[in-house]
Formats: C-alpha cells, sequence, structure tokens
C-alpha cells in the first residue's frame, strides 16, 4: 500500500453544521450525487477518507475483505484484534473469542441483564420520569460488559468515563488529541492489569475469556499477555459504547412514536422485529474504515492503494434501492437485510449480546409503564457514532 494521495477538494462534512443538523439530508445528497465523496476529516484515524453511502457499494467493499483490508491504520496505534487485524490472524482470533459469544451463553445472562434493567428502572419509572440517558441507557450496556467479563459491578462507572471522555474528545466534537491520548493510555493500562491478574490467577477457561484466550496457539499465531491486553482493550470500548447509542437511539424512537409503543405493548413478540427496523433507521455506528490494498475503482471513482474508504452503514440502510420507503419504520419489512452490525468477515462479533440488551431493556420499559413521552429536547452525540446522550421522558403508570 504505497500509493501516494493526490490533493482532492473535499465533498462533504460529516461534522457540517447543515450535516449534523440534518444527517439524514446530508446522506441523501450523497447517494444522490456524490456516492463516494471525499472528507479531509480524519474520521478515526489521520488522513482524510471516502464516504461510501450506497447499500450495493457499502456490500461489496465489506465483502472484499482481501482487497479492502481493516488493518491499514489502527486508532490507537497498536492493532485490537480482531477489529484491526486481517486474514489469516483474524481467523485465528474470531475463532477463539467465538465460543464466548455462542447464544447459549450470552442467553445465560438474561436474568442478570433483566435485574440490571428492573433495578435501573424503579427510580424513574417511580418519579414518572427522568433521563433515561443517565439511569438506564448509559449504565446497562457497562454493566453487562462488567458482568460479562467477570469485572465487580462497580467498574462501570470508570469504564464508562474513560470510554465517554475519549469520544467526546476526539475530532468534531472536542478536537482535544491530548485528553484522547490520556483516555487511550488509562484504557490500555486497564486492560494490561486484567491481562496481569488473570495470568496470575486464572480462572475457569470455559467460562471466562481473558483466562480462556490467553496462551491460545494455532501454531502461527500465539495469543500472548500483550495480544490479549489488546484484545481486552477493544472489548472495552466496542463492548458498550454502540450498544448505548442504539438503546438511546430505540428509546427515542419509541418516545416520539405513541403508535409504535401501543402496537409494541399489545404484541411484545414484535419486539426482536422492531429492534432490527430501528437499527436499520438510526443505525449507532455510522460509518466503519477499511484500507485499500490496491488501486480500485468504487462506484466510477478511483481509489487509490493507501487510500481509506468509509463504509457510511447509516447512510446504506437508508438506501431507497435497497429499502422501499426507506425513512419509514417498517416492522413488517421483509427482508430486512440492514448494516447496523456490518457485514463480510468484520460483522460485529458481540451482536447477539447487543440483541439481548436490546430486547430485555425494551421489553421491561414497555412492560412497566403505560406511556413513555419526551419531557424536553434530547441531545445527540454526532459522527461517527450517532447516540442519544440526553434522554428527558415523562413516564405514564400502566394501566
Amino acid at each position: 500500500m504505497t500509493g501516494t494521495t493526490p490533493s482532492r477538494v473535499a465533498d462533504w462534512d460529516p461534522y457540517d453544521p447543515a450535516a449534523v443538523a440534518d444527517p439524514r439530508a446530508s446522506w441523501r445528497t450523497l447517494r444522490d450525487a456524490c456516492p463516494v465523496a471525499w472528507s479531509e476529516r480524519s474520521a478515526l484515524t489521520a488522513g482524510g477518507f471516502w464516504a461510501i453511502s450506497r447499500y450495493d457499494d457499502v456490500v461489496s467493499l465489506a465483502v472484499a475483505a482481501d482487497r479492502f483490508n481493516n488493518s491499514g491504520g489502527p486508532q490507537f496505534g497498536q492493532r485490537r484484534p480482531p477489529l484491526e487485524v486481517d486474514r489469516p490472524e483474524h481467523t485465528f482470533y474470531r475463532r477463539t473469542l467465538q465460543p464466548y459469544f455462542d447464544r447459549g451463553r450470552v442467553a445465560a445472562l438474561e436474568p442478570r441483564v433483566r435485574g440490571f434493567v428492573a433495578e435501573m428502572l424503579a427510580p424513574v419509572v417511580a418519579a414518572g420520569g427522568g433521563d433515561l440517558a443517565a439511569h438506564l441507557t448509559y449504565p446497562l450496556p457497562a454493566r453487562v460488559l462488567c458482568a460479562w467479563l467477570g469485572l465487580p459491578d462497580a467498574e462501570w462507572e470508570y469504564l464508562k468515563r474513560a470510554a465517554d471522555d475519549l469520544f467526546d474528545a476526539e475530532e468534531g466534537r472536542g478536537n482535544d488529541p491530548a485528553t484522547v491520548r490520556r483516555c487511550a493510555a488509562e484504557l490500555d493500562a486497564y486492560s494490561r492489569r486484567l491481562v496481569d491478574e488473570r495470568a496470575r490467577r486464572p480462572r475457569d477457561p470455559d467460562v471466562e475469556l481473558i483466562s480462556g484466550i490467553l496462551g491460545r496457539s494455532d501454531g502461527e499465531h500465539t495469543i500472548t499477555p500483550s495480544a490479549a491486553a489488546r484484545v481486552v482493550r477493544l472489548l472495552l470500548v466496542a463492548g458498550h459504547n454502540a450498544t448505548t447509542s442504539a438503546l438511546g437511539n430505540c428509546i427515542l424512537r419509541l418516545a416520539g412514536d405513541h403508535a409504535l409503543q401501543s402496537r409494541l405493548r399489545s404484541q411484545p413478540d414484535l419486539i426482536p422485529r422492531a429492534i432490527d427496523e430501528l437499527l436499520r433507521l438510526d443505525t449507532p455506528v455510522q460509518a466503519v474504515p477499511r484500507w485499500a490494498g490496491e488501486d480500485a475503482e468504487v462506484a466510477g471513482q478511483p481509489v487509490q492503494a493507501g487510500e481509506k474508504p468509509m463504509l457510511h452503514l447509516a447512510s446504506a440502510n437508508r438506501d431507497p434501492d435497497r429499502f422501499p420507503d426507506p425513512d419509514a419504520c417498517i416492522l413488517d419489512r421483509r427482508p430486512n437485510p440492514h448494516l447496523a452490525f456490518g457485514r463480510g468477515i468484520h460483522r460485529c462479533i458481540g451482536k447477539d449480546l447487543a440483541y439481548l440488551e436490546l430486547r430485555v431493556a425494551c421489553e421491561e420499559l414497555l412492560a412497566r409503564t403505560g406511556r413513555l413521552s419526551l419531557a424536553g429536547t434530547p441531545a445527540r452525540t454526532t459522527f461517527v457514532r450517532q447516540g442519544v446522550s440526553y434522554l428527558p421522558v415523562t413516564l405514564g403508570a400502566r394501566r
């Protein structure tokens, strides 16, 4: 990947005030007029990127892992497996980690997840409302992550604070690289401490992920303590941030659509289908990076080896060529091949855990209330992960 990026004229800025105010209109313009748009923004790593906005183009690059790789620019210096490595290394890590994301193992967490949700909702329901971001959507995924990794429940507050401080300091929000470096270093050190602790006092490797992956090898790749710390480092952020945004987006949509609420309260078996449609409509991780391993052409636009396409999942999920009436919430949409969890070999390994949290939270919220309404103006996070950082609601008692 030795291509030299020529000077380019920026076609799109995801942090332009107009794009922030109405991102969907911004994506519509891209799909219609400039489906492969150049942006000067760094978006996760240094340098500009190509925004790939149409569904078919996004999928074509996502499944072409040998031509568009995922290891061209690690976000925080060292590659964090399995997300920031490619085959065959990716295959080894994915196979090693997959048993810990098995559906049966995830399903066994449901009683604990349901207990967390009930505990966190109780004071908000009793008060007739409050900020569900603070009381539910932010703490829940971090608490579930701690339970899944075998960490003390109290650790969720530190993990959430460090991850949020990092996100808030990134380009387009805080523009504070010193804070990004500090938070990244904190999370690196925390990950190393966890791995060192498990190395000294291992737990059941069939149950506890860190103990289970330490030292694993296929003869070519070995998970050393350093490599295990990089895996953990990825999980400490990816394991809750996207779900936090997804949960906020789902509840925001429910709060603004009383007909949807009513239908799901009367037909709770539709909640899993609703979650898929809400993920399509309000995709939390809006775009993911790839790097061109060779000179290529995407929708007629030359892309040089070494350049970075960003696969705009959120825009692709609103592409009318793939989803009729794409801006409507249609619970009976079949098929619904949304890209909220990605596509190809890097599809989100934790999707079943995310689905569990979203389903249980929606079930409990709707079952414990008779009405859910906005009580003010929510605050949204921006590209590249869109969620809800302030979610004031009024909750009506269940009849």
